[in-house]
C-alpha cells in the first residue's frame, strides 16, 4: 500500500507539476505580451494625433511668417488675403467687414525663403517633424507593419528549456527528494527504535523552519524555483511531523494538532501568495496528503483524518480561486474523494454509518458554503478559477448520491433502511436549496436519478421485511417532495426551466415499488397500509396534474396503481380476501373516474385525452383475476359492480374525447371478462343470477353507447 501510494505521488508529483507550471508561465507571459501590445496601441494612437495637429500648425503657417526676400513672377495678390495651402483653424472676429480697417504695409508679416516650401503642401509632411526626430517615421513603418483594424496577435512564447530542465526540474526533484527522505527517516526510526518521539518531532519542526529561514535569506532569493521547492518541501515536512505527533506518539492533544496544522495550512496560503508560486500550493498539497497515508499504523481513526482533510479542502479552495488555481481545486476534490472511498471500503461497518453520512456531507456543505462567500467578493462566471471553483464545489455535492446507491447495494448496510433514506431525504432537499440558490438545475435533476437508482438497488438486493413499512413511508415521502419541488422553485422566483423541468415525474416513476413490495413482502398479503399509501399518492399526484402539472403525471401513476392490484391479486387474493380485493378495486376505479372529470371541471383536461381510457382498460383486465381465478364462484355480483363502474368511466371519458373505440373497446373487454367467468363458475353458481349480470351488462351496454353518441352530437352541434 506504502508503495503505491509513493509510486502515485512521484507520478502526479514530477511529470505533472512541472507542465503545469509551465504552463501556468506561459499563460502570464501570453498575457503580459498582450498588455504592452495594447500599450503601444495607444502610444501609435497618440502619435497619429500629434502628427495631426503638427500638421495643421504647418498648414496655418505662411499667414503668419514673415514676406518672402524675392516676390514671385506673377501678378501680386493682395497682401491682406493671403490663400494659404491649407486652411487653417478658423479665429472667430468681433469686427463687421465694414469696420475693419485697411491693413497698413508698415505692418505686413514677412515669410522667410524657403522655410516651408509651397511643394510641402502638395508632397505631404516630411519624414522628420522639427523638434520630434523619428516619430512621422515611426509611425508610417507602424501603420505600414500592421494595419489599421487588423486583430493583434501576440508572439508565440518561447519554451526556455534550458531553465525548465536545468533548473525547475532539478529543484522539483530536489524538494520531492526531500519530503520522501523526511517521512522515511521518520518511518525508519519508528520500526528500528533509533529515537524517541520527542526527538523525532523536534528533527521535524527544526528541518522545517530551517529550511523556511533559509529560504528567506537574500542569496536564497536569487534562485526563485529551487526557493519555492525547498519551501514545498518544509510545508509537507511540518504537516507530516504535527500529524504524526498527535496520530502516532500521542504527544500532542488534538485541540493543539488542529491548531498547528491551521497554523501550517496558513503558512502555506501566506507563502504561495507571496511567491506566486504555483509549485510551492501543489508541493504542499501533495505533502499534505501523503502524510495521512505514508504515516498510517492501519488503525481507524476517522475524527482526525477527516478533520485534518477537512483543513487542507478549505485552506487549498482559498488559494486556488485568491491566485487563480484552478488545477488545485481539482487536485483536491479528487485526492479527498480517494480518501473518503479508502476509508469506506476498509473500515465503514453498520456502526459507523451516522459517521460516514456526516462525512459525505460536511465536505459538499463546506464546499458550497465557501462558494457563496467567494461569490459575495468576486464575480465567479468571470474568472476562471472562480468557474473551477463552482464546477469543484457542485461536482462535490452530487458525490454523495453515489454513497447513497453504494449503501443501498451492500446488504450490510442496507438493513439500517431507516437510515439510508433518511440520508438521502436530507441529500435531496440539499441539491435542491443549492440548485435554486446557484442556478444550476443539473443538482436536482441529479438527486432524482439517484433516488430512484437507490429505491430499485435497494428492492432488488438488500431489502428486509422489518424495513416493509419505512420502504413505504419514505417512498411516499420522496415522492411528495420530487412532486412539490417545481412548485417551490417558482414560489422563490426561480422556476425550474431546464434539465430539471421534468423531475416531478420521479413522483410517479417512484410508484414501480408498491407491486415490487406486493410481489416480494408476504406481510403485505394485508394490502391496508401498502394500497392506502398508494391511493392516497395517486390522488394527490392526480390533484397536482390537474392544479397545472402535466396529465402524464397522473397516467403513469396510474399505470402502477393498476400494475400494484394485478401483483397483488395474482400473489394474494383468495376467498377469504375477496371483499378487500373488491374494496381496493372500486376506490381505484372511482378515482380513475373522477380524476379526469375533475380536470375538465377545472377547465384544465389531462392531456392526452385517450390516456383515461387506456388506465380503464387496464383496471379493467384486472378483473380477470376475479373471472379465472378460485375467486370466481363466490364473485359474480363483485364484479358486476366493477364492471358497471369501469363501463361507466369509459362511456364518459369516450363522449368527453369523442373517441368511441374507446367504449367500444371496454364493451368487448367487459363481455371477454364475463365469458371467462361463466366457462369457469357459471354452472357452480346457477342460471338465473349469470343470467342477471349478462342482461344488466347488456342493458347498461346499450344504454352507455346512446348516451356517449348524444353528447358527442349535441358537442359537435355547439362547436359548430
Amino acid at each position: 500500500m506504502e508503495l503505491l501510494v509513493l509510486v502515485a505521488i512521484v507520478v502526479l508529483a514530477v511529470p505533472f507539476v512541472l507542465p503545469i507550471a509551465s504552463w501556468v508561465s506561459a499563460q502570464r507571459t501570453r498575457a503580459r505580451v498582450a498588455s504592452l501590445q495594447g500599450a503601444l496601441e495607444e502610444q501609435r494612437a497618440e502619435l497619429e494625433l500629434v502628427k495631426l495637429l503638427l500638421e495643421r500648425v504647418r498648414a496655418a503657417s505662411p499667414a503668419v511668417g514673415p514676406a518672402p526676400a524675392e516676390k514671385p513672377a506673377r501678378e501680386p495678390e493682395p497682401v491682406a488675403a493671403p490663400a494659404p495651402a491649407a486652411e487653417p483653424i478658423p479665429t472667430p472676429s468681433l469686427e463687421t467687414p465694414a469696420e475693419r480697417e485697411p491693413v497698413a504695409p508698415a505692418i505686413e508679416v514677412p515669410v522667410p525663403p524657403a522655410e516651408v516650401p509651397p511643394e510641402a503642401a502638395i508632397q505631404g509632411p516630411p519624414a522628420e517633424e522639427p523638434g520630434l526626430p523619428g516619430v512621422a517615421a515611426a509611425g508610417a513603418a507602424a501603420d505600414h507593419d500592421v494595419p489599421a483594424g487588423a486583430p493583434v496577435r501576440p508572439p508565440r512564447p518561447v519554451i526556455d528549456w534550458e531553465s525548465l530542465v536545468g533548473v525547475k526540474l532539478f529543484s522539483a526533484i530536489a524538494g520531492i527528494a526531500l519530503v520522501f527522505a523526511a517521512v522515511f527517516f521518520l518511518r525508519y526510526s519508528i520500526e528500528h527504535g533509533w529515537l524517541q518521539p520527542p526527538v523525532r518531532v523536534a528533527i521535524g519542526v527544526i528541518v522545517g523552519v530551517g529550511l523556511l529561514v533559509t529560504c528567506e535569506l537574500k542569496a536564497a532569493r536569487r534562485y526563485p524555483f529551487t526557493a519555492n521547492a525547498l519551501d514545498a518541501a518544509a510545508i509537507a515536512i511540518l504537516f507530516s511531523t504535527f500529524f504524526a505527533a498527535h496520530a502516532l506518539w500521542d504527544l500532542v492533544p488534538a485541540s493543539a494538532t488542529f491548531g498547528l496544522l491551521v497554523l501550517v495550512t496558513v503558512l502555506a496560503v501566506l507563502l504561495s501568495i507571496r511567491r506566486e508560486s504555483l509549485f510551492i500550493a501543489v508541493l504542499g498539497l501533495m505533502g499534505g496528503f501523503a502524510a495521512p497515508a505514508l504515516l498510517s499504523t492501519g488503525e481507524n481513526r476517522p475524527i482526525p483524518l477527516f478533520s485534518y482533510l477537512l483543513l487542507l479542502n478549505i485552506g487549498l479552495a482559498w488559494v486556488a480561486f485568491r491566485k487563480g488555481w484552478p488545477i488545485l481545486s481539482w487536485l483536491t476534490l479528487i485526492l479527498t474523494t480517494l480518501y473518503q472511498w479508502g476509508w469506506v471500503f476498509r473500515f465503514l461497518d453498520a456502526s459507523a454509518l451516522p459517521l460516514a453520512m456526516s462525512v459525505f456531507l460536511i465536505f459538499p456543505l463546506t464546499a458550497i458554503v465557501g462558494l457563496l462567500a467567494a461569490r459575495r467578493v468576486a464575480t465567479l462566471r468571470s474568472a476562471g478559477a472562480g468557474g473551477s471553483l463552482e464546477r469543484t464545489a457542485l461536482t462535490s455535492a452530487v458525490l454523495p448520491a453515489l454513497f447513497a446507491v453504494y449503501l443501498a447495494a451492500v446488504p450490510e448496510y442496507g438493513v439500517s433502511a431507516s437510515l439510508m433514506f433518511g440520508f438521502l431525504l436530507v441529500l435531496d432537499s440539499g441539491l435542491l436549496a443549492v440548485a435554486l440558490t446557484l442556478r444550476d438545475e443539473r443538482l436536482h435533476a441529479a438527486g432524482a436519478l439517484a433516488t430512484i437508482l437507490t429505491v430499485a438497488v435497494w428492492l432488488s438486493t438488500s431489502y428486509a421485511s422489518h424495513a416493509r413499512l419505512p420502504a413505504v413511508a419514505f417512498v411516499a415521502a420522496f415522492a411528495a417532495f420530487f412532486l412539490f419541488a417545481p412548485a417551490i422553485a417558482s414560489r422563490v422566483g426561480r422556476p425550474l426551466a431546464g434539465v430539471a423541468r421534468s423531475t416531478s415525474f420521479t413522483a410517479p416513476l417512484l410508484l414501480f415499488a408498491f407491486p415490487v413490495l406486493a410481489a416480494i413482502e408476504p406481510a403485505f398479503a394485508d394490502p391496508t397500509v401498502l394500497f392506502g399509501t398508494l391511493l392516497a399518492l395517486v390522488l394527490l399526484i392526480g390533484w397536482r396534474a390537474i392544479r397545472g402539472g402535466p396529465g402524464a403525471l397522473y397516467y403513469v401513476a396510474g399505470f402502477f396503481a393498476v400494475a400494484a392490484q394485478a401483483v397483488w391479486s395474482a400473489s394474494h387474493l383468495d376467498v377469504d380476501r375477496l371483499g378487500t380485493a373488491v374494496g381496493i378495486y372500486t376506490a381505484f376505479g372511482l378515482v380513475a373516474l373522477a380524476v379526469p372529470v375533475a380536470a375538465r371541471r377545472s377547465g384544465r383536461p389531462l392531456g392526452p385525452s385517450w390516456a383515461s381510457g387506456v388506465v380503464l382498460l387496464a383496471s379493467l383486465a384486472l378483473l380477470l383475476f376475479l373471472a379465472a381465478g378460485q375467486v370466481a364462484p363466490a364473485a359474480l355480483w363483485a364484479m358486476a359492480l366493477l364492471l358497471a363502474i369501469l363501463n361507466a368511466a369509459l362511456f364518459v371519458e369516450s363522449a368527453a374525447g369523442r373517441l368511441p373505440w374507446i367504449a367500444q373497446a371496454g364493451s368487448v373487454l367487459s363481455w371477454f371478462v364475463l365469458a371467462v367467468w361463466w366457462t369457469r363458475a357459471g354452472a357452480s353458481v346457477g342460471v338465473l343470477p349469470s343470467l342477471i349480470v349478462l342482461t344488466g351488462l347488456t342493458l347498461a351496454t346499450f344504454a352507455g353507447h346512446a348516451w356517449s353518441v348524444s353528447v358527442q352530437r349535441v358537442s359537435s352541434v355547439e362547436t359548430a
